[in-house]
């Protein structure tokens, strides 16, 4: 048996060395503040109420229209009339529920629609075993498939999985690639609107166990040796209008991941 290997246990991924669970890689950015947090603040006060939370903000800086201040009045009035009414079981559920709805908008939308990034993965995995048939893919892929066209002379991995003993972490990346200028480069989905810096961090981790062991398949097979030459780090953002973003500073990257890590490792555990 090799000494990595991954679980999918009840929805939960565990990345195992010699048995024993390591840190996921994306768990290592949770200690890092995210633009994404006002938008989870939304979606919680949505549940009181605010029919747009961005409104909210033009309100308090006085750019709002005279009918989005009396629809917001009207709403939250209707919401203060119903809390009055509330017996504290029912008051608590409600808070219960705001707690969670950014977490529960997220789930339905990874259950609704098109997998976009399963779309990706098989355009990906295609792509490495040359398939000379035709293949229809999800139009949303289209503008990540015409970039890999115009750009890409060779994927390198889909699907990856790596490890490290130094730092004691696993984690899954989504693709390597290597560009017609012969660069190379690693590759990560995402479904926001753009692209946010700590999510190359999370790139910088995967870059740092490449390095160490390579990439893996989820048994712990090779699929590349250790690899040092990665020159840019690359997010496909599908939240928006797709496209890609870069970074070109994996030192750098490297460098904030390994602090974000540090200060996880000394979080209280559950």
């Amino acid at each position: 048996m090799n000494r990595y290997q991954f679980k999918d246990e009840k929805g939960e991924h565990v990345h195992l060395l010699d048995g024993r669970p390591l840190i996921g890689t994306s768990r290592v950015g949770n200690v890092i503040a995210k633009p994404l947090s006002w938008y989870g603040a939304g979606k919680a006060v949505e549940v009181f109420g605010v029919p747009d939370p961005k409104v909210l903000t033009k309100i308090k800086n006085k750019k709002a229209t005279e009918k989005e201040i009396f629809d917001h009045e009207m709403a939250l009035a209707e919401t203060l009339e119903r809390l009055h009414q509330m017996e504290l079981a029912e008051y608590l559920a409600l808070i219960d529920k705001a707690y969670r709805a950014h977490d529960t908008y997220k789930r339905e939308r990874a259950k609704g629609g098109t997998d976009v990034h399963a779309e990706c993965e098989r355009f990906i995995k295609n792509s490495m075993e040359r398939f000379q048939g035709v293949i229809e893919y999800h139009e949303q892929i289209h503008p990540f498939i015409q970039w890999s066209d115009k750009n890409v002379k060779r994927w390198l991995w889909s699907e990856g999985h790596c490890y490290s003993e130094k730092y004691w972490i696993g984690g899954i990346c989504d693709a390597g690639y290597e560009k017609n200028d012969g660069k190379l480069g690693i590759l990560d989905f995402k479904s926001t609107k753009e692209a946010y810096v700590p999510q190359f961090w999370q790139i910088a981790g995967y870059d740092i166990q490449i390095h160490e062991n390579g990439v893996l398949d989820k048994d712990g097979n090779f699929i590349t040796a250790p690899m040092k030459l990665f020159t840019e780090y690359c997010i496909f953002a599908f939240g928006g209008t797709p496209q890609p973003y870069f970074f070109h500073d994996p030192a750098g990257a490297q460098e904030a991941f390994l602090a974000a890590l540090t200060i996880y490792k000394k979080l209280p555990q559950e």
